[in-house]
């Protein structure tokens, strides 16, 4: 036993596994360095999770717009999923009579399918005709998205950017179970697309109805468009935003509030006193 211990080779044999437990601690070591343990949910691996900002795109530049069409935009699908009942929530019926039932209008609706809650865009596609443009960043929700097969709708994997021009960020993805709580979640990467450059990919710059929900940054969703530009009338926008930041924006820009809900605030185009207006004239 005592020649085994002390035999030459031994030190030869034990060496990879000492290598091995060595690089294997100091990964290890670096990794759990890396975590914010402080923050779980904005916990951030090395360099690569960190949000990427390209400033120097702009959102109308003519190459982008023709790679995120040509990328990112997904047609609706060839084959129709038949429903005989589709769901109406109450919001989507204020908005059809905002519009008096108009037939063949256009959405584009931000966040549709999220956590399994109802899209506001469903039923004015399958009962009025409408078509336009769904957008989902979360991997899983968009996957739901496409199962429903909507035939009038384009749809798009990404966030919207708060910036008028695109990022790329860290993504949390929830499970309707998690309900948000600091439990096991799954981080993604997605990119995050200026509004104004989506209209324009889905050549969508007049739009009857904007169902906005975009976790809490709607305003500088809003903030990011060209108004002068594209004409939207009915904006829909989740209460999970500073109202008086919210109200100061659109009464600037001429919309006036038509219903509060309970989780929503509905919004109008004032036509006239667009009309009156110096931008107007522009």
């Amino acid at each position: 036993m005592v020649s085994l211990l002390l035999s030459p080779g031994l030190p030869r044999r034990i060496l990879p596994f000492a290598v091995f437990l060595t690089a294997f601690t100091v990964v290890m070591t670096i990794l759990f360095l890396s975590f914010d343990l402080k923050a779980p949910k904005h916990r951030e691996l090395f360099n690569f999770t960190r949000d990427l900002d390209f400033s120097s795109v702009g959102q109308d530049n003519p190459q982008f717009i023709a790679y995120v069409r040509a990328v990112h935009l997904q047609s609706p699908p060839n084959s129709v999923r038949v429903v005989e009942k589709f769901n109406i929530n109450h919001q989507t019926l204020l908005v059809a009579s905002i519009l008096n039932n108009k037939v063949n209008g256009t959405f584009v609706e931000a966040g549709a399918y999220g956590h399994g809650k109802l899209s506001n865009t469903e039923w004015l596609e399958s009962a009025l005709g409408w078509h336009g443009l769904l957008i989902q960043a979360d991997p899983w929700d968009f996957i739901t998205l496409r199962r429903q097969k909507r035939s009038r709708a384009s749809s798009v994997h990404a966030c919207l950017s708060p910036t008028a021009y695109p990022k790329e960020i860290t993504f949390r993805q929830i499970s309707a179970s998690d309900g948000g709580d600091d439990g096991l979640s799954n981080f993604t990467r997605v990119k995050c697309f200026p509004l104004y450059s989506l209209l324009l990919a889905a050549k969508m710059t007049e739009v009857d109805y904007l169902s906005l929900d975009a976790d809490g940054a709607e305003v500088e969703v809003l903030k990011t468009l060209p108004l002068e530009h594209v004409d939207i009338n009915i904006i829909s926008v989740e209460k999970k935003v500073n109202k008086s930041d919210l109200m100061n924006f659109m009464t600037v820009h001429h919309y006036e509030l038509i219903y509060e809900l309970s989780d929503v605030y509905i919004f109008k185009m004032n036509r006239q006193e667009l009309l009156s207006s110096p931008r107007a004239s522009v």
